[in-house]
């Protein structure tokens, strides 16, 4: 009896990576497709573009077999690719508003970088304040209106500079008012900034900053969830 309570579970569980993975696809280019409404045609357009220079390629060549397993590859990679690509920005673009969302960039930032899993400076409204450490220096990333946000950048600069003296401290506001940096731009921008740190003294300003995350004991706000945007799946997906 027992063999054979086992043999379905196995089968069950070697069967579900597959459905996500193609699952996942799906999401991510309905995801896409939102917020990009023409990329259907791009990938129709760019897929029979290569295909047809691939099939010409055949054709004077006469590389049958070859030019064949290409065609294969490029109807999955060329759609796969335009997915890829847009998929990040898409999903920024759908969550700017939420409260959180800018806490969205710790799963997209270059691995150079460190992010605090935990807003740094929040008020009752939930506008808040993300802190962000890489070569460039410090980045604080607000989300929130400027008349509600200025004041806590500039408490969190007072804060920051004090520990890390000698550390670039740059603020970024993201937001759709003037002067302020759209959530999908924002990367864009902390990129820009010149480099101030090393790959050794990225680590040292961190253990420094340590000091100052252990005392803030910052409660999270109600209805935030800065490490995973699963709560908000339903919008995307809808």
């Amino acid at each position: 009896m027992a063999k054979k309570n086992d043999t379905p579970a196995k089968s069950g569980t070697s069967a579900a990576p597959k459905r996500n993975f193609f699952r996942n696809v799906i999401d991510a280019y309905n995801i896409t497709r939102r917020s990009f409404p023409w990329v259907p045609w791009a990938m129709l357009t760019s897929t029979i573009v290569l295909v047809g220079l691939n099939v010409w390629y055949m054709i004077w060549t006469e590389s049958w077999i070859m030019g064949s397993i290409t065609i294969v590859m490029l109807l999955f990679l060329v759609p796969m690719l335009w997915v890829s690509t847009l998929m990040s920005k898409a999903m920024l673009r759908q969550i700017e508003g939420m409260a959180g969302a800018v806490g969205a960039l710790q799963q997209l930032i270059r691995r150079s970088w460190i992010a605090d899993s935990q807003p740094v400076a929040f008020n009752k409204e939930q506008d808040m304040v993300w802190r962000f450490l890489g070569p460039k220096g410090i980045m604080l990333v607000s989300e929130g209106p400027h008349s509600r946000v200025k004041k806590l950048l500039d408490d969190e600069v007072k804060k920051t500079t004090r520990v890390a003296a000698k550390v670039p401290v740059h603020v970024i506001e993201s937001g759709t008012e003037d002067g302020q940096v759209r959530l999908e731009n924002v990367m864009k921008t902390m990129y820009k900034y010149p480099r101030a740190l090393n790959r050794t003294e990225v680590p040292q300003v961190r253990k420094r900053r340590a000091a100052i995350t252990r005392n803030e004991g910052l409660p999270i706000p109600k209805g935030v969830d800065p490490m995973n945007f699963r709560a908000n799946k339903k919008m995307l997906y809808r």
